[in-house]
């Protein structure tokens, strides 16, 4: 909690708006690509923008705790150095760093989308659901490209590469009704659609994950969150050596 308490003190250190700019970002971008993904979508999206933005502020905690995430053994190479810990906390801090701000943008995203009328009490279990998978995903993954990065530093680069892909490839700015039925195993392989999915159903009433998609994605996210575990702690032994 200490490095998470740490990283929120000097992200917004000396800033005029604060915690504000985790609302203000996700706002620009969703103006910027609403507006021109909206004469490239072939079905109208109810409530197209408030969708978006939902998209947006989910998979910009997704993209930038992976990214912050991956580097951030090697990053911290002098505290490993001189402290023993449990090393799991550094890339752990950053996630929570990253969740705390995606809760308070949720809060504030919140008030337009009660007073929109959207929003329902009985979508909070889905609600609840969507965070818990998102965080675990993030989580597992997270913690498996740290470990790897120790060892093989391009892991970092390929992570921000793929990102750029992943983003189009999960139902932010579109509808995954789009998708032709030929494609949508590729969909089914990428846990974040489920999530993105569910975030959207629960908060702007769009369609929920079908029941084929949500339970292929729920498998691949509990398997990367073992795996992730399990690499992390078997190379974590190594990490003084590595750095």
């Amino acid at each position: 909690m200490g490095m998470t308490e740490k990283d929120l003190r000097v992200r917004y250190k000396n800033t005029v708006f604060g915690f504000l700019w985790v609302i203000i970002n996700p706002l620009m971008q969703m103006i910027v690509i609403g507006f021109v993904f909206r004469f490239f979508i072939k079905e109208p999206i109810a409530n197209y923008y408030l969708y978006l933005l939902v998209g947006l502020l989910v998979w910009n905690f997704f993209s930038l705790s992976l990214s912050k995430a991956t580097p951030s053994i090697v990053n911290e190479r002098n505290l490993i150095k001189k402290a023993k810990f449990q090393r799991e906390v550094i890339p752990l801090s950053i996630i929570l760093s990253n969740f705390t701000h995606l809760l308070v943008a949720f809060a504030i995203l919140l008030i337009p989308i009660i007073l929109s009328g959207l929003f329902s009490i009985f979508k909070i279990p889905t609600l609840l659901i969507a965070i818990v998978l998102l965080f675990v995903f993030t989580s597992g993954l997270s913690l498996l490209t740290s470990a790897l990065n120790v060892r093989f530093r391009d892991v970092s680069f390929f992570v921000q590469a793929i990102l750029i892909v992943w983003f189009y490839a999960t139902p932010v700015v579109y509808s995954i009704f789009v998708i032709p039925h030929n494609l949508i195993w590729i969909w089914r392989l990428n846990p974040m659609t489920s999530i993105i999915q569910l975030f959207q159903n629960a908060l702007v009433s769009a369609p929920a994950p079908g029941p084929a998609m949500l339970l292929s994605n729920v498998s691949i996210t509990i398997l990367i969150a073992f795996f992730g575990i399990w690499t992390f702690k078997k190379e974590s032994k190594n990490f003084d050596d590595w750095v």
